[in-house]
């Protein structure tokens, strides 16, 4: 018997998995609070998670991240039972699924463009009968291997979400049918992309960008699925009035640049 098939083999255990904080906010009715890390720092991280949102957005498409550094902020997020939300760089399905394994309760997956595309994403990071996601079992989600094999099968696919995130003018043309398929939890609408996609680059507030907006959230609302988006403080509460439930505000890189030309204008009064 080779150790995989002795860990498929196991009874349920007392052992868990984490439950998500997003999901379980926004199945009471709320919206979750997310702050966005550019930084692979783990204090930053901490620092973060002690403000209380439900998640932090941990990026690896645009950043030098590696996944020995995602798997600290996770667990640095972790201690205060604050969420991690990892957005994946496009590749192979480990490129999803490493993530998951080091206990994100989320990913983001950039530029889903069509519901072909949406289907391959499930397919990879839901567990069957939803999807074809390998099963290992041995990481930081099982605890280990501590958690019964059949429970962690139906807990990841019950308490981990993943957004499809919709950037460009060909996902929105498919929306519907990437909103319909089941294990697609959440649409994350992503302006800044779609307003280069339009040739208003940076307008993400120009009347066709609102329309997208509006449009994303509807759609996403109709099916049941989590609405999410980029916003700042003073559009907060339109964007939950437009049927958004999960919104990320802020980031460390923009704290920190702001915090740093703070002091420094300082001076000139001197």
């Amino acid at each position: 018997m080779t150790d995989k098939q002795a860990y498929s083999a196991t009874p349920a255990t007392k052992y868990r998995m984490r439950p998500s904080r997003v999901l379980r906010t926004i199945a009471a009715g709320g919206v979750a609070k997310v702050l966005k890390l550019n930084t692979y720092d783990t204090k930053v991280a901490e620092i973060f998670a002690q403000s209380q949102p439900d998640a932090l957005w941990l990026c690896m498409e645009h950043t030098s991240s590696n996944y020995e550094q995602i798997e600290n902020q996770i667990r640095a997020a972790k201690i205060y039972d604050v969420d991690a939300v990892v957005r994946v760089g496009r590749g192979s399905y480990s490129d999803y699924i490493r993530s998951l394994e080091m206990d994100a309760a989320g990913l983001i997956v950039p530029h889903v463009m069509n519901a072909a595309d949406a289907l391959a994403v499930r397919d990879m990071t839901k567990f069957a009968p939803l999807g074809r996601r390998a099963v290992d079992g041995g990481n930081n989600d099982a605890q280990f291997t501590r958690v019964g094999f059949l429970d962690y099968l139906e807990t990841a696919n019950k308490e981990r979400f993943v957004c499809h995130q919709i950037e460009d003018p060909e996902a929105l043309d498919q929306i519907e049918a990437i909103a319909e398929i089941d294990g697609v939890d959440c649409l994350f609408f992503g302006p800044g992309d779609y307003s280069v996609a339009l040739g208003i680059p940076g307008q993400i507030q120009a009347p066709e960008i609102t329309k997208v907006r509006e449009r994303v959230a509807e759609v996403a609302r109709k099916h049941g699925k989590i609405a999410a988006t980029v916003a700042g403080k003073a559009n907060l509460k339109d964007y939950v009035s437009m049927g958004y439930n999960m919104l990320s505000v802020g980031a460390d890189v923009v704290a920190l640049a702001t915090y740093a030309d703070d002091m420094m204008a300082a001076f000139e009064q001197i």
